[in-house]
Parts: structure tokens; sequence; C-alpha cells
């Protein structure tokens, strides 16, 4: 199966949903694979002057780097879309690859009365027609639930409806945290599976839902998220020791609580900065300042 790997991440290679998209493709098989990174690629706005409709059909009169990337379009079997979700649709570079598929439509009307009911252009090369789909994103939010609804709606106009599939996952940042591989490595094993499914007749639903479950419960991870940012709840920057700590104390579950509160003081000894993290029935806090009586200490160097 030739299959075209399409990573949209400006971030390129150090993009998290492309290491979705990667366990995907490694559960895909044997393929003929062939990746493109639009960040490295010079691709032009579309003009919107329909050349490639009239003056030179099937041609852009725009000299880039996508031409190749139609070419690679025409050739594949199965095409995976990565990218991360940037205020609830696909980001810029995508959205410019998307824009410049005029060269691939004739200018004639079509009935999709079937899918979106609101019109369409046939293909102008007909071996696109056997070409399949899948998007595979992360965002930012604890769930993908309502998250994709302009994403999905925009698949149905473009690869078209019924030939795309997706994976769409919430609390994408967590893949770049090392500290919490093991779930995280659960849920690439996972998106692997869907892959090897996908590839002998599709997703079961038991996979689906699967995929659909957090990797974290709601509050843990938007404590988490909440304290990676660095700062304080003015916005103003804190010191980095403070973040971390913030981070680690959202991981405690509170129905671990055993009746006794503990409070965990770390010194970050070369840092000159000390923290407590109050652990209790409602849950954890950190202190900064007004410290109490600690029922452990740790005192480290802030690199270990």
């Amino acid at each position: 199966m030739r299959t075209l790997l399409i990573n949209a991440s400006p971030r390129g290679s150090r993009s998290n949903s492309l290491k979705l998209a990667e366990a995907f493709v490694r559960g895909l098989g044997e393929v003929e694979l062939e990746r493109v990174d639009l960040c490295d690629l010079r691709i032009e706005p579309c003009r919107g002057c329909f050349a490639c409709w009239k003056a030179t059909p099937g041609t852009c009169c725009i000299r880039d780097d996508m031409a190749r990337v139609i070419e690679l379009e025409r050739a594949a079997d199965l095409v995976v879309l990565s990218f991360p979700l940037y205020y609830f649709n696909v980001p810029g570079p995508l959205k410019t690859m998307i824009d410049r598929q005029l060269p691939t439509s004739l200018p004639f009307m079509a009935d999709d009365s079937a899918a979106t009911g609101s019109g369409a252009h046939p293909l102008r090369y007909p071996e696109m027609a056997r070409t399949r789909y899948v998007a595979i994103s992360t965002c930012g939010f604890y769930t993908a639930e309502n998250n994709y609804d302009a994403v999905a709606r925009a698949l149905d106009h473009w690869p078209g409806a019924g030939v795309w599939d997706a994976i769409f996952c919430g609390q994408g940042e967590l893949f770049s945290v090392p500290e919490l591989s093991s779930r995280t490595d659960a849920y690439l094993a996972l998106v692997e599976r869907a892959g090897a499914e996908y590839a002998t007749g599709g997703i079961s639903e038991g996979v689906r839902a699967a995929l659909a479950e957090p990797l974290f419960v709601r509050e843990t991870f938007e404590h988490m998220a909440d304290a990676s940012w660095g700062v304080d709840e003015r916005g103003e920057c804190e010191d980095e020791t403070v973040s971390f700590t913030r981070q680690m104390a959202a991981l405690y579950d509170p129905s671990t609580w055993d009746g006794h509160d503990r409070v965990l003081e770390m010194r970050y000894r070369d840092r000159g900065v000390r923290c407590q993290v109050v652990l209790g029935r409602e849950g954890s806090r950190v202190l900064t300042e007004g410290f109490v009586e600690p029922t452990t200490i740790v005192d480290t160097p802030w690199d270990v």
C-alpha cells in the first residue's frame, strides 16, 4: 500500500501529533511510505486566479513545492494527515495545502447530495478516487470531543465524506513529557493497533472507544496543563522549580487519602528554592510561603 504521510505541524519532527501518526503507520505493516513535512516546503497561498482551470488546466501558475505534493497524492493509496488543532481547525500550513488542491478538480459542478448536499467539483485525476485519508491530530484540551467539529465538517468537503477516518486525541502535550511515558506509550500502542486494524478492514469499535478515553481525568490534566506554563495566577512568570512542583502535585489522586495529610517538602538546594506539596482529602496544594511541618523532605539539586 502506497502511503503518504503529510506532517502539517509547524513544529516539524517535534510534533506530538506526528508521534501518533508514526505509531499508526507502524501498525499498517509493510507499506511503501513517503513523508513530507509541510514546514520544510515552500507552498504559497492560492491566488484565486483559476489559471489551473482555464489557462493551464491541471497546472498551478505558482511554481513551488505544491506540484510535488500533488504528484505524491496522486500516487498514494492512503494519505495520513498529521496535524495539531489550532483554534479549533487545521493549522495554517495544512490549510494552505488544502487551498492549493484546486488543480486536482475540474471546474464543473457535481452532485454530492449523498454526502454534504452543498455541491462539489469532480476530480480531474480518476486515480485519486481510490485514495483514502486518515486524519490524526492532538489538541491541548482534556478531550477531543466537541473540539473537532469544524475539522470534521471541512474533511467532509475535502477529501470528502466517506473517504476519511480519524484519530483525534486530547491532552496532546503530554506526549512530550518523558515522566508520563508509561501512560502515553500505552496510548501509542493502541494507535498502532488501530493502524493494524485499519490495514485489514477498519478500526474496531472497541479500539475507537479506548482511543476516546482521556489519558488523565479532566481535573488532573487541567491542573498539570495550567502549571506547565510557568506563570502564576496573575499571569506573571514564576520560578521553573515552582512550576515543576505544581505539575508534580497535580498527579496526586485524592482517592488514595488514608485519613492522614502528607506534606512533601522539596528543597532545590542549588536554586535556593523551597516548596511544599500538601496532600489531603480534598486534593493537593503547593506552598511557597507560610510553610507547615513537613512529613517528608527531598533535598536535591534542581537538575536531579
